[in-house]
């Protein structure tokens, strides 16, 4: 059910979009659409897979960030060595998150939510609050170079969806993240080692989010510690009008594409008839509460892992 009514909303707004501004399914309008979709919908895939495990993660904007600022600050310095020590460091930070939370049994937003604080914290220091940019067109061609019409970060989003659909799909480790998410206890129950699981899916999350800030550096050639101020509700929105239940065992990044279509088409056309972020952030608030409704099975509602 609510993967139709994620399609029947998609297609409104096209064509309420399409109506309102003709341009918006121009060429243009087009590739500015894919520029604004592709890393969000890396960052999206990587947070499915923690909310189908019935945790949540809100270090994600901050992982992003931090490693688009990796990238800036050193790529003179390291020049594309800058890609793996960003990625490396993204993979730690989800890491630290896991085991704090399999161990510690701290709920699984708190310790990301804490995690945030301090790499933002992290992130100001390295930037001193200025504005850094960048000009390595080797490190720019990652997202901005043009194959068949499209920009490559438009392949590379296809790509990290691709791969995270089999995963989901296909793969035992796909299979034991929506077992946990129905029930932990019965999952490891079966035999399937949770706690290993649930820190190898909060170091994918980070992983995909580190590459999205990668590509989003490379993409935009600056930043500052503001990168992704106003994106966590929109994340969590699309993965939820998606489909993927909040209370976990449910969902995938197969049906989360659906949700950042919904939610970065949606922000784009606002933004095309004049509406401000305050606007944007009460629509993203109002499909994130109707779509978190649909899904879910009010029997199985839990305090949150």
């Amino acid at each position: 059910m609510s993967l139709i009514i994620s399609v029947v909303v998609m297609v409104i707004l096209i064509i309420g979009f399409q109506l309102v501004n003709p341009y918006f399914l121009q060429y243009q309008g087009i590739v500015s659409l894919v520029y604004a979709m592709s890393y969000f919908l890396i960052a999206a895939c990587g947070l499915t897979f923690v909310i189908m495990m019935g945790s949540f993660d809100f270090s994600v904007v901050s992982v992003l960030k931090f490693s688009a600022l990796i990238c800036v600050t050193y790529i003179e310095q390291i020049g594309m060595w800058v890609v793996p020590v960003a990625l490396l460091v993204s993979l730690l930070i989800g890491f630290i998150n896991g085991i704090i939370f399999t161990k510690l049994k701290v709920p699984s937003f708190l310790v990301t939510l804490g995690i945030s604080i301090v790499i933002d914290g992290v992130a100001l220091y390295m930037s001193q609050g200025f504005l850094l940019m960048m000009n390595d067109e080797v490190f720019r061609s990652l997202s901005i170079t043009f194959i068949v019409g499209l920009p490559s970060i438009f392949y590379w989003a296809i790509a990290v969806l691709i791969i995270c659909t089999l995963i989901t799909m296909i793969t035992p480790f796909g299979r034991r993240i929506l077992a946990i998410g129905g029930n932990p206890v019965a999952a490891a129950h079966s035999g399937i080692n949770v706690s290993r699981t649930r820190v190898a899916v909060f170091m994918l999350c980070s992983f995909l989010a580190g590459l999205a800030g990668i590509l989003y550096m490379a993409q935009w050639g600056g930043g500052s510690v503001a990168i992704g101020a106003d994106m966590t509700l929109p994340l969590f929105a699309s993965v939820v009008a998606g489909g993927t239940a909040l209370s976990g065992g449910v969902g995938g990044p197969h049906r989360t594409i659906l949700g950042v279509i919904i939610i970065t088409w949606a922000q784009t056309g606002l933004m095309m008839m004049g509406f401000g972020q305050d606007i944007q952030v009460i629509v993203f608030g109002v499909i994130a509460i109707t779509m978190s409704i649909v899904p879910t099975d009010r029997k199985r509602i839990k305090i949150i892992k």
